[in-house]
């Protein structure tokens, strides 16, 4: 894989590389027969574009899974900015990884939907009156063509699709090309700023290829004629964003902007300082469950995803301190994690062989029943973020 030489936002060679996780697999999940094999890695180091802002990772584009798509977030048409309304001559073009009842919820108001998504499965599961379905990806030469067809967008559904293309210009030029003067193109991504303050250091993954602060997409959005209208908090440290043409910009994203600012998102010595707290979470991690297993204690981990896995590689802790992996995900039972092949089972394993410590990558906004008895029957958490510590209960206690 070749290093990353200049911005994919900006183009400018001003980029700083300021995390390295090591050689990561691709892939974060493995089956028997693949233990013996050599696991495909790629070297996951991230960058700060000094000049545009943009947070990304210093590599060429990997073949990786496609990511799973956000869990759906209620509120969008009515969150919607007052010009924007939807009515029965609306047109709506949604593209990859849109959730099949958003666009149920703009049939139902009357809009026409055409969905452009690649992964038949996916295309499938939005089939419904109303919406039509095309197996194409969204990119600045498929936007031509649907202009050469006549068709405009009021409104543009582009969820995630900024944070892994590879080309990321092209798909904003596209966008603005589509884009209807009056409309609003809305987006869905992780705040780096929100990632960053809690250290989430696993939630870098090869298939998502940027990390963006309000001020990094204000830049690429008005690099292409677009303008970042309104913005909206969503859960798990999203933000949903609303980008137009000329219609006027919301407070809030001012003072999203000034917020940025203040805290130092717009300079080098932030993601420098956060390099400092990633190397010092996991000398803090390796010392404490190192310290758990020679007195006796046995430990399991939560989570068979890209981030725990992530997390585990980084840190190097193994078989020989993580006892196993569970999850609620029937696909991962019987498998094993990436890299440091530690078997998954169902979450009532915790239940079975009652291990001493659970260790979570970070808290989830709800933990599956078995763990919630676990707990009651006196287990406990260790927690790797924002600085690994031992917990009494699922409220941020330590146990002292």
């Amino acid at each position: 894989m070749k290093k990353l030489k200049a911005c994919r936002s900006c183009g400018s060679g001003e980029l700083m590389n300021f995390l390295s996780l090591g050689r990561i697999p691709l892939s974060s999940i493995l089956s028997s027969d693949q233990l013996t094999t050599p696991e495909e890695r790629g070297s996951l180091e991230v960058a700060f574009c000094r000049r545009c802002s943009l947070v990304q990772l210093a590599g060429d584009t990997l073949e990786s899974p496609r990511p799973a798509p956000l869990p759906w977030a209620e509120g969008l048409l009515e969150g919607l900015p007052n010009s924007h309304r939807i009515g029965p001559r609306t047109v709506v073009v949604a593209l990859e990884g849109s959730h099949p009842a958003l666009l149920h919820q703009f049939v139902e108001e009357g809009a026409s939907v055409l969905y452009l998504e690649p992964h038949p499965g996916q295309a499938r599961a939005a089939s419904g009156k109303g919406i039509h379905i095309r197996e194409e990806a969204f990119n600045r030469s498929y936007a031509k063509a649907l202009l050469d067809e006549g068709i405009q967008a009021e409104v543009i559904l582009a969820n995630q699709l900024p944070a892994h293309s590879s080309d990321l210009n092209g798909l904003i030029e596209g966008l603005a090309a589509l884009l209807d003067p009056g409309g609003v193109a809305v987006l869905e991504l992780s705040y780096v700023r929100a990632l960053l303050e809690a250290r989430q250091f696993g939630h870098f993954a090869h298939h998502r290829l940027h990390y963006f602060s309000v001020h990094a997409l204000h830049q690429l959005a008005s690099r292409h004629g677009l303008r970042l209208l309104a913005l909206e908090e969503l859960a798990a440290g999203y933000l949903r964003y609303f980008l137009g043409k000329n219609q006027p910009t919301e407070t809030l994203v001012d003072r999203y902007l000034e917020k940025e600012q203040q805290l130092g998102l717009t300079d080098s010595t932030y993601y420098l300082e956060f390099a400092s707290h990633v190397a010092a979470v996991r000398e803090a991690l390796v010392a404490l469950l190192t310290e758990l297993r020679a007195r006796g204690q046995r430990v399991a981990a939560f989570g068979a995803n890209s981030y725990c896995m992530t997390l585990l590689n980084y840190v190097g802790l193994g078989r020989e301190v993580i006892d196993f992996v569970v999850d609620e995900d029937t696909s991962t039972h019987g498998r094993f994690l990436a890299g440091v092949h530690i078997p998954i089972h169902a979450a009532k394993k915790l239940l079975e062989a009652r291990p001493d410590y659970l260790l979570l990558g970070y808290l989830p906004d709800e933990l599956p029943a078995a763990l919630e008895a676990y707990l009651q029957g006196g287990g406990r958490l260790v927690v790797a973020a924002p600085y690994p510590n031992i917990l009494k209960s699922l409220i941020m206690q330590p146990d002292r």
